[in-house]
């Protein structure tokens, strides 16, 4: 292997589903094992990236192949995907970035939940990945009350999975 860099243009596929892997992070179980962020990136109004972080307990992938997940609702995320719907869903993965592009719609409120649900409908999928080297990890992060935000994350992934 050479020591040279080259550019490596990112893998898509039109796939509408969630990969394999990314639906197994993100299946709403062993939340506490789960300690990568997903970054969530939006199109503000006046056309810029807004990018936020949700965790393991935020988001869920479901067997439909859509992925649901939940923000608060006077958020500027929320306020985007309401006006524009675009989004894109991104977290390492298997030495690489997988970022799915999808367009999300918001759901009814759920009950015990005061987050604004969505659900989002895979458009495209994009492997990012480096031929010298390997993304080891994300944005991860440790945190402070483990079974307080086990509990609350239980509560969102339980109205995620009932949404209709």
């Amino acid at each position: 292997m050479t020591s040279e860099h080259h550019y490596t243009p990112a893998r898509t596929s039109d796939a509408a589903a969630v990969p394999d892997a990314v639906a197994a992070y993100l299946d709403g179980a062993d939340l506490l094992a789960r300690t990568q962020a997903v970054r969530l990136s939006t199109v503000d109004s006046a056309g810029w990236p807004h990018a936020s972080l949700l965790s393991a307990g935020d988001v869920l992938a479901l067997p439909s192949g859509r992925v649901r997940f939940v923000v608060y609702p006077e958020s500027t995320v929320a306020a985007n995907l309401v006006r524009d719907g675009r989004l894109a869903l991104t977290l390492s993965l298997d030495g690489g970035v997988c970022e799915l592009r999808a367009r999300a719609r918001r759901l009814p409120d759920a009950q015990g939940v005061p987050l604004a649900m969505f659900e989002a409908e895979v458009e495209q999928i994009r492997e990012h990945r480096a031929p010298y080297a390997d993304v080891v990890t994300g944005v991860t992060f440790t945190l402070h009350d483990p079974q307080t935000v086990l509990g609350r994350w239980e509560r969102q992934i339980t109205a995620m999975r009932a949404a209709g």
